[in-house]
């Protein structure tokens, strides 16, 4: 790869200082390297002063680490990347070929470099990668087939965005304290999260070679990350060690580590039946006791206000970590059973058809997945 294409990654401005942010430059962060929007705008003073670089629209972007390592897409905007993003100028290849051949090795290259999915990746590594390239008439004919597939998952991308968005908004209502319902008993009451349970810690003293084999499972963090419902296919192989924590139905998972403090102290619930399961070692879990709703608290947690706070205790420049101690220290507001149990049933409802969008970008991924191993040889 270090061939035929020249590299660079970038670096975030210290978050302590404002005059940094909230500039007209998009500050495109790993998870956000497939979107033509970012959450986070830097100002030119936060460019000069600190590592990052800008890249253009229709550059190559790889994400080195966070949830998203691996992942290879073409700039929609032009920006400025943090250091777990990777710019890829090809010097005389098509760059959107080139992201097909990196996307064919992603599985491969996780499964080599990265401890079950853990860790990160390097400019090293990926100028590392080998490739086969197409011939020039292979490449005219490949072409506007993965154009017409890479269409159909951006339209499906906005259709779940847009779903994403009503959701939060509808979560955020049920999970205010202040809404309005008919059965509102001001029944409501802060509680600290070390009142609802107890704390436990992720995989620990394994290296990569204990990953990707066994008859035990353990729950990614790119699992934990992006479900409030934990995925019960999104695991991962590993050996049954009986010194190992064993997560259980009704446990709430936490991150706490991430590139970006607004991934820090997500939460995500396991509700299945099966032994023998580990955690990753980048999250952690909190096992409630039996007065609280576990589906109720694990969207309370994810709610905006509970957010709010997560961000607060984010610790970090570069890399953003959270104590089990902070976020047991938090307070909820915990309403009635009654409550609890009717924002549990409402939130399953919506969930029916986020899943169904989830289902048909995962077929057409899998679609792509399938042409990239049998045409690209």
């Amino acid at each position: 790869m270090g061939e035929i294409a020249t590299t660079y990654s970038g670096g975030t401005p210290k978050a302590g200082n404002k005059k940094y942010y909230n500039g007209l430059i998009p500050f495109i962060r790993s998870g956000e390297i497939h979107s033509n929007k970012t959450e986070l705008f830097i100002s030119e003073a936060g460019l000069k002063n600190s590592s990052a670089k800008m890249v253009t629209k229709g550059d190559l972007l790889y994400a080195l680490y966070g949830a998203t390592s691996g992942e290879v897409d073409i700039s929609k905007i032009n920006g400025a990347i943090n250091q777990a993003v990777l710019a890829i100028i090809p010097k005389q290849y098509n760059p959107y070929i080139i992201s097909l051949l990196l996307s064919k090795k992603k599985d491969a290259i996780l499964s080599k470099y990265l401890q079950g999915g853990q860790g990160n990746l390097s400019a090293e590594i990926v100028k590392s990668i080998k490739l086969i390239l197409p011939s020039k008439n292979e490449e005219s004919s490949l072409y506007p087939l993965f154009k017409v597939l890479d269409n159909l998952l951006s339209l499906q991308h906005r259709k779940m965005e847009l779903e994403n968005l009503t959701s939060k908004a509808i979560y955020n209502y049920l999970f205010d304290k202040n809404k309005p319902f008919y059965f509102k008993d001001n029944k409501t009451k802060k509680v600290f999260l070390k009142e609802l349970g107890t704390t436990y810690s992720g995989l620990s003293g394994k290296n990569k070679t204990d990953f990707g084999h066994g008859k035990a499972k353990y729950i990614t963090y790119l699992n934990v990350n992006k479900n409030t419902i934990a995925n019960h296919n999104l695991l991962d192989l590993i050996e049954i060690d009986k010194k190992q924590n064993e997560v259980l139905n009704g446990d709430i998972l936490f991150t706490i580590s991430s590139e970006t403090p607004e991934e820090v102290g997500l939460a995500s619930l396991w509700p299945y039946d099966d032994t023998n399961i580990y955690l990753n070692s980048f999250c952690f879990g909190f096992r409630p006791n039996s007065k609280i709703n576990n589906l109720w608290l694990a969207y309370e947690l994810r709610s905006l206000k509970i957010r709010k706070n997560m961000y607060k205790l984010a610790q970090g420049i570069s890399r953003y970590n959270l104590s089990k101690k902070s976020v047991l220290n938090l307070q909820v507001d915990v309403p009635s059973d009654a409550e609890q149990n009717f924002d549990s049933k409402f939130v399953k409802l919506i969930n029916i058809q986020t899943k169904f969008l989830s289902n048909e970008r995962n077929e057409l991924l899998l679609l792509k997945k399938f042409l990239l191993q049998n045409l690209f040889i």
